[in-house]
């Protein structure tokens, strides 16, 4: 003869701890002054022989007068175009800090 099935009350069933996936981690902007001489010029460096993104990124005051643009393109992955992979979010934030920093040359 089969045994009756026996009622579990929800708060009886231990169910495992639930885990959280891995979050991502923030990029925190450098805290260190980031200089167009330093950094922003050199990111931007690789893509100066086919410049294909047409802006001129070689001048400071060429990517200056147009950060927020640049900003808005690289942060969208519309910037650099393909066969370049995009910059990653240390780079953005970089750029942003620079911004943010009032442009240091």
């Amino acid at each position: 003869m089969k045994q009756p099935v026996q009622f579990r009350s929800a708060a009886a069933v231990k169910l495992p701890a639930r885990t959280r996936p891995p979050q991502p981690q923030a990029v925190e902007a450098p805290s260190a002054t980031v200089s167009f001489a330093n950094d922003i010029g050199p990111l931007f460096k690789q893509f100066q022989g086919p410049m294909m993104w047409r802006l001129d990124l070689t001048s400071y005051e060429a990517v200056k007068a147009n950060a927020q643009l640049i900003f808005d393109q690289i942060s969208s992955n519309l910037m650099p175009p393909p066969p370049f992979p995009p910059l990653t979010a240390e780079q953005i934030a970089s750029f942003a800090a620079w911004m943010k920093q009032d442009f240091p040359a």
